[in-house]
């Protein structure tokens, strides 16, 4: 369903009226218009002595659908069409005492500038002389922008698993995969070393960007039709022009094909099995796969030349296996019984593990008629009992206590989409179109326990749900032949969601278990950590419940004036985006063995034994919470496309962005902002609620912490509580000079703005109080031989809490916030390329690309400690704010670089030879991670260094990378060079074709951790590079001394030499200074002083790379009317070549080994596999 928003008036809508006047007042004077998915036709038209022929008749004609466009050249002899869709055309010149000429064979691509330059000779009108263009048509003489065209029959050829056409981007020089984004398994990629979450996604010129929170839909975008629905694509990494914004990163533009005048389509069926598949180097069995992909296309005339129709449908449905390996309690312990814990045998342990009586304090051992480690009956709680005999019954591992439950789990994922496209050309003067694509992905992982017990983590537990839905809309309306007016409309609906096992079940009563909070979609057992065995529950954050819904409404002109082509727009976007994701709704209980423990004895305890007893060390429950933010993302662009002369070319522009920062729907939000840290315990800071919130009431325990850390509550009437930046300006600027019929030189550089991030949902206002609190019930100390427990018991639960009201058990609540004055994230990008054109199909484009990034999001902790404390101390009373935990705290200040040198050979197809070869030598660096993959975990302490202390390589970093992709129609067989007849030679021997993809690629930097005690108060410590890594043998820094040197490096067993790093100094030099007199002690807060603790830069050195080939084999059938049946096979790592994953990442003797294959994709075994399919083309 559509999730309903409400809407109400805010300050920037009622703003509105003025910022769409003053794009208005801008656009009108030029009249432009925006080509994102349409292209130009432009040339100059000249005689045989150079002349150019003004007034001269142009035509050109739409070979699909037969849409004649009329024109004439202007005095400088240029004549220009814009815009027109995709497609082949004819371009046919008339002039007076010339003969009619015409060029045949021309392609506008995705966002084209396309030269077909005309030359007349001296004869009669009616005379025709029919051409091609020469080598300068696989130039690019037009624009300055980055990028890669991939037509329809190239993603069609191409080996895809899964058919996801967005994996071909990765094909493109400066591209590669997106180490660590939450889109990775889909195809997202980082273009020029920018984030992949920085990319824009457009489908028909309508944006198709998921604008999810934590892209619960694993992508950064919504819909993805199948590649046989594709006209083409094309991504745009760097410097296009300004019709384009929404982002930073690059533009992956896709076109649905449109009906012609002919009735065409194909049907497929893919398959694949784990029969085929080969064993990963690392496993020990194969798990379960099967996956069976099938669809069809059709398309075709409704009025021939006028209206034309095109849908698809495809169903995908996958079976895929898990092995996973658990620790389930033994038939002893469920009755109370742990004397296995004695036998070392049985538990791996180096020393017998002895209980003592629960709550005793280590000074009665457990014990009953004389046996140790046994509980009486009477002490055994009996709805812990009951839980326990939930679990599965061991059958592995011996009699151990450990990993001794192994279970085959098979998941499910079921697919279903569509699209539909109507396109109408109503006359020369107006072409309209409406799509529409739909998503449906219905997942389920079943956990190990069952439905009750659960057990299984976030994202992998339960239901999924990937659904998504998009619309276009768009008149074109042909004033003259050099004025246009384009109006769209689009529409962008997901929703993706995470169900527990048990989400609408009261399955905690069911068990026992009371005080559990009970609702819709927030069913299922507290998130229970036992030590001892594998945890059982609901994951914590669950259910994640995620919906956006994005009204896009665009209008731009284009207006022709001599060699001027000026377009303008305007865009409005209107993003909703709701989100349920509580931390810990339905509870989560921790069962740590301290119960049965000696405190001062190692080896004692056991949290099964203190389950058992209902004994339980700490708990925690969030309240059920729901956000609904809204904000608008508004623009609009000037462009001036300058044929300055013949040979040179000009793109001028300027665009404005302006992104609102969210509103919550019904205001539910807070803002915690920073005015000064002093030091320890010192800091004062203002927490911001909407205005309309004045009379929600705060709970005492709040008011007292903020009161205590000197925060003012404060309550303002703008609605995003954060302000906005009004100052948004892109130049951008383009130059192409023709120097040769074959060969151009470009200049590209642009600013482009991208302040529609997704962070996550931590970093979310709404997750403040009183919006979203999680109350913290923790256990006091023990006294003499008593230690009570934290008052929880699973009889009764949360009910005395929940009757009194869990906020007012707030105990260091987390911060969300950030500066008052937001900033957006930009990035300049520039380009200097050549291109040479061999022929009319094959060339080679050399240049440099390069960018500088700004503003970047930045979540620190920037409530950290201000400085380090002895390993015994309290680093918790060091923090500027010490009654409020950590914060999440958008600086904006991040900082990225980009340099690369890329190389393209591209052949276009002819004579049944395609192909595509890609180098890209580059060096990507910033000082801040991706907030959605632990960004927060690149700073040492944010109140000690500033973060540009942290500027290394970036995760994504890739130094070397070559591609190349091929195909090839083999030249025998019927219609082909050779054996060009039928018969059974044909069938045999004709209609084959394969295609080849080679990746080769060195590796992604990681960090190196040190091997020494950690320092109390530090974010994160890093091994200190003082030698080279790969080199052998050497001995150990005195400081990780125990640590063995390794005698080989680059491979699995030590990727890199531990010897060549040092430990920063251990925590355990730190005195503990803290007393009851002085809760702070002396913490070290000089920055130069504490470095020695922190270590070095994260990313210190790089990850194995890998090579893999790709190849398809496909024979095509003939059968009836120029129909055919197409078999195909491919083959993935075609010579079973691993992809080592990332090394162990310790400075230890352990330190280099690599124990599993990397993740190229969801779905995607690292080892070779088949796919095999059957098409039929009609």
């Amino acid at each position: 369903m559509l999730y309903p928003f409400r809407s109400r008036p805010s300050r920037y809508a009622r703003s509105r009226p003025l910022f769409l006047a003053l794009l208005t007042t801008c656009a009108l004077p030029l009249s432009l218009h925006a080509q994102v998915d349409q292209g130009t036709i432009s040339g100059t038209v000249e005689d045989p002595s150079g002349a150019v022929v003004p007034g001269a008749a142009v035509t050109i004609t739409s070979v699909e659908t037969g849409l004649v466009l009329n024109g004439k050249t202007d005095s400088s002899g240029v004549y220009t069409f814009s815009p027109v869709k995709i497609g082949h055309y004819n371009v046919t010149v008339t002039a007076p005492n010339f003969d009619k000429a015409m060029l045949s064979g021309l392609m506008v691509n995705v966002s084209q500038r396309l030269e077909a330059n005309v030359e007349l000779h001296t004869g009669d009108v009616s005379q025709t002389v029919t051409v091609q263009g020469g080598a300068e048509q696989a130039l690019q003489t037009e624009q300055a922008s980055t990028g890669q065209v991939v037509s329809a029959q190239v993603i069609n050829d191409t080996p895809l698993n899964g058919r996801n056409f967005v994996f071909v981007a990765q094909l493109a020089a400066g591209v590669t995969q997106s180490n660590g984004s939450r889109g990775e398994g889909n195809g997202d990629f980082s273009a020029n070393g920018l984030r992949a979450e920085q990319n824009n996604f457009i489908l028909d010129g309508i944006d198709n960007n998921s604008n999810l929170i934590d892209f619960l839909n694993g992508a950064t975008y919504v819909v993805r039709p199948p590649p046989d629905a594709l006209a083409e694509f094309k991504v745009q990494t760097s410097d296009y022009t300004a019709e384009l914004g929404h982002s930073a990163g690059a533009v992956l533009n896709a076109s649905i094909k449109a009906g012609t005048n002919q009735f065409h389509g194909n049907l497929w069926e893919y398959w694949r099995n784990d029969a085929l598949d080969a064993l990963d180097y690392f496993a020990q069995s194969k798990p379960e796969y099967r996956q069976n992909q099938f669809g069809g296309t059709i398309g075709g005339p409704i009025l021939k030349n006028k209206l034309f129709f095109f849908g698809d449908v495809e169903a995908n449905r996958i079976v895929f296996g898990s092995v996973g390996t658990y620790s389930v309690p033994t038939a002893l312990m469920r009755q109370g019984d742990f004397s296995e814990l004695l036998n070392t045998s049985l538990t791996g342990s180096s020393a017998p593990t002895v209980l003592y009586q629960p709550g005793s304090n280590g000074t009665a051992l457990l014990a009953c008629n004389g046996q140790q480690n046994v509980f009486c009956a009477a002490q055994i709680n009996p709805i812990a009992q009951r839980i326990l005999n939930l679990y599965p019954a061991p059958n592995a591992n011996g009699r151990n206590t450990y990993n001794n439950y192994i279970t085959n789990i098979n998941d499910l994922n079921n697919t279903v989409d569509w699209d539909g496209r109507i396109d109408w050309n109503a006359s020369q003067h107006d072409q309209a179109f409406f799509r529409m694509s739909y998503l449906n992905t219905r997942g389920n992982y079943p956990a190990a326990f069952g439905p009750v017990l659960d057990g299984g983590g976030y994202g992998s537990d339960g239901p999924t749900v990937n659904a998504g839905q998009n619309y276009a809309l768009s008149e074109t309306h042909i004033f003259t032949p050099t004025l246009a007016n384009e109006f769209r409309f689009g529409y962008n609906w997901a929703h993706a969601q995470f169900l527990q096992q048990s989400a609408n079940t009261d399955v905690a009563s069911e068990v026992g278990l009371g005080g559990i909070p009970f609702q819709a979609n927030n069913g299922g057992l507290p998130s229970t950590s036992v030590s001892g065995i594998t945890s059982f529950g609901s994951p914590g954050y669950y259910p994640s419940i995620e919906y956006e819904n994005v009204f896009q409404i665009l209008d731009n002109v284009t207006k022709v004036i001599g060699n001027n082509t000026f377009r303008a727009g305007v865009s409005l976007e209107s993003v909703r985006v709701f989100v349920t994701q509580p931390i810990q709704p339905h509870g989560a209980y921790n069962y740590n063995g301290f119960y049965t423990s000696n405190p001062n004895l190692s080896f004692t305890g056991y949290g099964v034994a203190d389950f058992l007893a209902d004994s339980m060390r700490s708990a925690s429950l969030s309240n059920y919470f729901g956000i609904e933010d809204v904000r608008w993302y508004d623009a609009g662009y000037l462009q001036d496309d300058w044929k300055v002369s013949h040979n040179l070319t000009m793109n001028l522009g300027l665009r404005y962005d302006w992104y609102q920062p969210a509103e919550e729907q019904h205001d539910h939000q807070a803002y915690f902002t920073i005015n000064s840290i002093n030091g320890p315990g010192s800091g004062t800071g203002t927490y911001l609620l909407p205005k309309s919130q004045a009379n929600v009431a705060l709970a005492q325990s709040f008011q007292t912490l903020t009161a205590g850390n000197n925060i003012n509550i404060a309550y303002s009437a703008n609605r995003s509580l954060a302000k906005s930046q009004f100052t948004n300006f892109s130049p951008r600027l383009g130059l192409a000079y023709q120097i040769t019929p074959k060969s151009v030189a470009r200049l590209g550089y642009g600013i482009f703005f991208g302040g529609l991030e997704s962070a996550g949902g931590s970093p979310n206002p709404s997750y403040n109080y009183p919006y979203a609190f999680s109350s913290n019930f923790t256990a006091p100390s023990c006294t003499g031989a008593t230690c009570p427990t934290d008052g929880i018991t699973l009889a009764n639960g949360y009910s005395a809490a929940i009757a009194a009201g869990i906020q007012n058990f707030l105990s260091t609540p987390g911060l969300v916030g950030g500066q008052l004055q937001t900033k957006t994230p930009y990035t300049e990008q520039y380009n200097a390329s050549f291109q040479y054109a061999f022929s009319r199909t094959l060339s080679l484009t050399t240049g440099y690309v390069g960018n500088v990034s700004r503003h970047l999001q930045a979540i620190t902790d920037q409530n950290a400690p201000v400085g380090l404390v002895g390993p015994s101390d309290n680093s918790q009373t060091i923090r500027p704010f010490n009654n409020f935990g950590g914060a999440q705290y958008d600086l904006y200040e991040g900082v990225g670089s980009y340099n690369s040198l890329q190389t393209t050979l591209e052949k276009q197809t002819s004579n049944g030879l395609y192909f595509l070869a890609t180098y890209t030598y580059s060096h990507a660096l910033d000082d801040t991670g991706t907030p959605l993959d632990g960004g927060t975990n690149v700073y040492r302490n944010a109140n000690l260094y500033p973060i540009g202390i942290e500027y290394t390589n970036s995760d994504w970093d890739v130094r070397h990378r070559f591609t190349f992709t091929g195909d090839y129609a083999l030249p025998f067989g019927k219609g082909r060079q050779f054996l060009n007849h039928g018969g059974l030679l044909n069938e045999i021997a004709g209609g084959w074709s394969t295609d080849l993809v080679f990746y080769a690629l060195t590796g992604n930097p990681f960090t190196v951790t040190p091997n020494n005690t950690g320092a109390n108060g530090a974010n994160t410590r890093r091994a200190i590079l003082v030698g080279d890594p790969y080199a052998a043998g050497g001995t150990p820094d005195a400081s990780n001394a125990s640590t063995s040197c390794a005698t080989s490096t680059r491979n699995i067993q030590s990727w890199f030499n531990p010897c060549a790093f040092a430990n920063p100094l251990s925590g355990s030099l730190i005195p503990n200074t803290q007393t009851a007199a002085n809760p702070q002690g002396t913490p070290i807060t000089s920055p130069g002083a504490a470095a020695a603790f922190f270590g070095g830069a994260r990313n210190q050195i790089y990850g194995p790379g890998y090579q893999r080939i790709n190849m398809s084999a496909f024979k095509n059938f003939d059968t009836i009317e120029g129909q055919y049946l197409q078999l195909r096979a491919d083959i993935f790592n075609l010579f079973n070549t691993p992809a080592f994953g990332q090394p162990s990442g310790t400075d230890n003797t352990n330190g280099g080994v690599i124990s599993s294959t990397r993740s190229l994709g969801s779905f995607t075994p690292n080892s070779r596999f088949f796919q095999l399919a059957a098409k039929y083309y009609f």
